[in-house]
């Protein structure tokens, strides 16, 4: 009987290994990044450790670099940006930065990168057990939708008094980077799991399990081998005000978290945009969100109230 290894995913996606065949597994440990524990494991390659090294170096960047809560010690970080609203360019700030805009474009303001003052101010809001109120609100969202960047050959700015936030996308940004690199290095035999929303399987079919968002069990399994697959869900990051979920997946049209789902799955190659699409779906329709999928060509899953509202036909 042929043994595989099963991935159970939930928000924080956890992976509980069951058995890995005849292959040789190498486990590393976590590195804290992105507000969780990434986990990579290895299959067959004695030089995972290099490999490894070099992830984790490069996570680690990519992790100051998108980081809007704490300055980094160059000081041209989001925090950076946010706060001094001018910073020195690097090309891998330059880089996400350009991309955020390109997805903003991509999913037709559905991800806005500019959010990043309303987000807090949600986050603020229900930790204090309150509701912003609509002159907040409206007013966030014109200073978002009147926000722009300005990136010259030196320097990165911003343009009006909108936050930078590259949380919804940093963790693809990251796989994709680690994928590249180790397909440069001819290993194809991994998987990574950046814990509190991507993972990445590849050249190795294994068995994914997606965790209800509120309950126990699991609301669908599929077989999985050189994708991606990205969650959005406030699970970890909401409170409830007078029966309703408020957290820090916000609309960026009308301001307000978005309660048409508990949880969307975005299952494709490219983890940057699954990463992306998740957030944006989550405050789209079922419609919308079915012909948005269908136009860029990924594989959705849409879960509200113990049911899944819309799969791919794939799944």
């Amino acid at each position: 009987m042929k043994k595989i290894l099963f991935i159970f995913m939930s928000i924080l996606t956890t992976l509980l290994f069951v058995s890995c065949g005849n292959d040789v597994t190498y486990q590393c440990n976590p590195i804290l990044v992105f507000d969780t524990a990434v986990n990579i494991v290895f299959y067959n390659d004695a030089n995972y450790k290099t490999y490894y090294n070099d992830i984790k170096n490069k996570f680690n960047e990519i992790n100051r670099i998108s980081d809007d809560f704490n300055m980094n010690t160059d000081k041209n970080n989001a925090y950076a940006l946010n706060n001094e609203r001018e910073v020195i360019k690097t090309e891998l700030f330059a880089d996400m930065l350009n991309k955020a805009i390109e997805l903003k474009e991509d999913t037709n303001g559905y991800f806005n990168p500019f959010i990043g003052r309303l987000t807090h101010k949600w986050k603020d809001a229900f930790n204090d057990k309150r509701v912003l109120s609509k002159e907040e609100i409206d007013y966030e969202l014109d200073i978002m939708n009147n926000t722009n960047l300005i990136i010259s050959e030196d320097k990165i700015k911003l343009d009006g008094e909108g936050n930078i936030d590259l949380g919804a996308f940093a963790k693809g940004y990251a796989l994709d980077w680690a994928i590249e690199y180790l397909k440069n290095k001819n290993v194809d035999k991994y998987y990574i799991d950046c814990g509190s929303s991507s993972i990445y399987v590849g050249n190795k079919e294994l068995n994914v399990a997606l965790s209800k968002p509120y309950s126990s069990g699991y609301y669908l399994e599929f077989n999985a081998s050189n994708i991606g697959i990205a969650t959005s869900s406030p699970k970890y990051q909401y409170n409830e005000i007078d029966g309703v979920k408020y957290h820090h997946l916000v609309n960026p049209f009308t301001g307000l978290p978005s309660n048409i789902y508990d949880s969307v799955n975005v299952i494709s190659k490219n983890n940057t945009k699954n990463d992306c699409y998740s957030t944006a779906i989550f405050s789209m329709d079922i419609d919308t969100a079915r012909e948005f999928a269908k136009n860029k060509n990924v594989n959705i899953v849409l879960y509200k109230n113990d049911e899944i509202l819309y799969k791919g036909e794939e799944l």
